[in-house]
């Protein structure tokens, strides 16, 4: 019987000295993150304004952690493809993911079996405003010049947009409905540019990096942008707000990770990130290709995810 309870006791001191050791292994392997290269999903096409921010951003947050973050393009069915691959890793911290509103739209319209809630949320870095835009010639000058057309001609004004379920054309939509206009949206795909140019359409729904070259050369106005302030890239444009017209969800980028990711990883990676928002190149990326720069750190982002998937579903399901 002593024997016995010898035994049980040097089991039960084995058992408690083994979790120390575990949990003490655990949370330093934590506290030397990140000890390896990190890699950093990007959802976009190489070379676009999304592209560059998310691989800039990287660039600018190495120098805080002290490893490399390499960057690999995962396209398809709007970034689904790369979403529920980073969602499949390993949540230890070397694989991140750079996400848009997009990880939003795609699950709302049930290309991916889950909702946001599927990953962590690490901070938000950048912002792309969408844009209500016109040939130089068009006889809009204003936003609501157009609106007010639309009403005096119903279905004369075609708009263009990259596709139904696009967060462009979710935007645009929602927009012109909320404004009483009575506009065609017209799907041109890639080709909104070229559309909007030829005459095809009288005015497109884009994120306005498509655009820089062609505004800055005088063919193309922007009427109006969705962020909540004035870009500075185009500080002459107003805003939706400012006309009235606000709509509360906005073309955000940021940082994800798999779910269960530790939180001192991400309040790590969050705080390299913020060194990235302040970041020459970064911020000389944005100037020239039209997006923002708009920080939102780890412990204010997944409430704003949370609260932009809500304004989304309202807004995408009044437009069914």
């Amino acid at each position: 019987m002593k024997l016995t309870k010898k035994i049980v006791g040097a089991l039960a001191t084995f058992t408690l000295l083994f979790a120390s050791v575990s949990t003490n292994s655990f949370a330093g392997s934590h506290a030397k993150y990140p000890s390896k290269p990190i890699e950093k999903t990007i959802t976009f096409k190489a070379g676009g304004a999304a592209d560059i921010a998310g691989r800039l951003s990287a660039k600018a947050a190495e120098k805080v952690l002290g490893q490399p973050i390499s960057a690999v393009n995962r396209l398809g069915a709007g970034g689904s493809v790369g979403f529920d691959f980073v969602g499949k890793q390993k949540n230890n911290g070397y694989n991140i993911g750079w996400l848009s509103a997009s990880i939003l739209t795609t699950t709302i319209l049930g290309k991916l079996p889950y909702d946001y809630k599927h990953w962590d949320f690490v901070c938000g870095v950048t912002v792309d405003a969408t844009t209500i835009a016109v040939r130089a010639d068009s006889p809009y000058k204003t936003l609501p010049e157009l609106i007010a057309a639309s009403k005096k001609n119903p279905g004369k004004i075609k708009i263009g947009h990259a596709g139904v379920g696009s967060f462009t054309y979710t935007t645009g939509a929602v927009l012109m409905k909320q404004q009483g206009a009575n506009v065609v949206f017209v799907p041109v795909g890639k080709r909104r540019t070229p559309a909007l140019l030829s005459g095809e359409v009288d005015a497109i729904s884009v994120h306005p990096p498509e655009l820089m070259a062609n505004v800055r050369a005088g063919k193309i106005r922007m009427l109006a942008v969705s962020t909540p302030v004035k870009m500075a890239a185009y500080p002459d444009v107003p805003t939706f707000k400012s006309l009235g017209m606000d709509l509360g969800f906005y073309q955000f980028r940021g940082v994800f990770v798999p779910k269960g990711t530790p939180k001192s990883v991400i309040k790590k990676l969050s705080d390299a990130y913020k060194n990235a928002a302040s970041d020459k190149a970064l911020k000389a990326a944005a100037l020239k290709r039209g997006f923002g720069i708009n920080f939102i750190p780890h412990n204010k982002f997944p409430k704003y995810v949370a609260k932009q998937d809500a304004l989304l579903r309202k807004a995408m399901a009044s437009i069914k």
